[in-house]
């Protein structure tokens, strides 16, 4: 039987709020079963509870010759949420709610480990309904966000992290670590940097090379040092380091396509970096072929 959580009291059957548990969003498009798929595979995996919510439109906001049709789409889409459940061993519930998705979804989250949403959705309408809802939702859940999408190698078995020594990027590694220690695949860290000789305006020389030299050396040193500092914590996950040259955004799409998930920070390490890694997540979430994790 489905436990619920429960913000009373503890009662037979029931889950407490501050246990920890994974939230999906869900709207009965095939993104939204891919995504349900990945968040019971999720759940199984750190044994959580999985709570499914379906948002709906308040019946007094849809024109009156179409209530009942949206009463219908309500129904059949948390019933298909419920059928696709019954099949499994995973402690859940379905709830349906009514009300505008972000903020009905924000509420929802509140207290979970992950919140999980398909790439892109439909809702009642046929119009776009989770594309445009998970952006906001990473940007203001309080915890971190999976966008899911079918990966390009169905058999990818490694999960790729982005990290650059920020606060953000290290709690990322130590997400996909975690990860990896219930899935068994491998972690690679990327730290992408830019040659001084590019990024000076094209300076060319003896001089340029150098120092390209330096940070190439530098980039790869903090890749490994976040490595073998995670490694402490997770010695049974296998890690590698890799530090590329170019834009992290484009190395790290790159990199998705041999990879089973990509997880990426929210926010660098100052003002200017945070719109540089702002950017980052934004261009992973909308272009890798894999799923994506955004962390805190």
């Amino acid at each position: 039987m489905a436990l619920t959580r429960d913000k009373g009291g503890e009662q037979p059957g029931t889950m407490q709020t501050d246990d920890p548990f994974l939230l999906i969003a869900y709207d009965g498009s095939p993104d939204a079963d891919l995504a349900l798929h990945w968040a019971i595979r999720t759940a199984e995996l750190s044994r959580v509870f999985l709570e499914v919510v379906v948002v709906a439109d308040p019946p007094e906001k849809v024109a009156p010759k179409l209530r009942e049709q949206a009463r219908r789409w309500a129904q059949a889409t948390t019933a298909s949420a419920r059928s696709t459940l019954a099949d499994t061993e995973v402690v859940s519930d379905v709830v349906l709610e009514y009300g505008e998705t972000l903020p009905v979804l924000l509420e929802a989250a509140a207290g979970a480990s992950l919140v999980v949403v398909g790439s892109r959705g439909h809702g009642l309408w046929d119009a776009p309904w989770v594309g445009s809802v998970s952006h906001h939702l990473v940007g203001r859940a309080e915890c971190p966000v999976a966008v899911v999408r079918r990966a390009h190698h169905a058999r990818a078995s490694r999960i790729v992290v982005g990290v650059d020594g920020s606060p953000a990027s290290v709690r990322a590694l130590g997400f996909a670590a975690e990860r990896a220690s219930l899935t068994g695949e491998e972690v690679l860290a990327v730290h992408a940097y830019q040659h001084l000789s590019f990024a000076a305006g094209g300076r060319t020389g003896v001089q340029a090379i150098d120092l390209d030299t330096e940070v190439e050396d530098a980039a790869e040193r903090l890749a490994a040092e976040l490595v073998a500092g995670i490694s402490i914590d997770f010695p049974d996950v296998k890690l590698r380091s890799v530090a590329v040259p170019g834009r992290a955004g484009r190395a790290l799409t790159r990199l998705a396509d041999d990879a089973s998930l990509v997880v990426v920070g929210s926010r660098g390490r100052t003002p200017v970096q945070e719109l540089v890694l702002g950017s980052v997540s934004s261009e992973v979430l909308h272009k890798a072929e894999c799923p994506v994790v955004v962390v805190l």
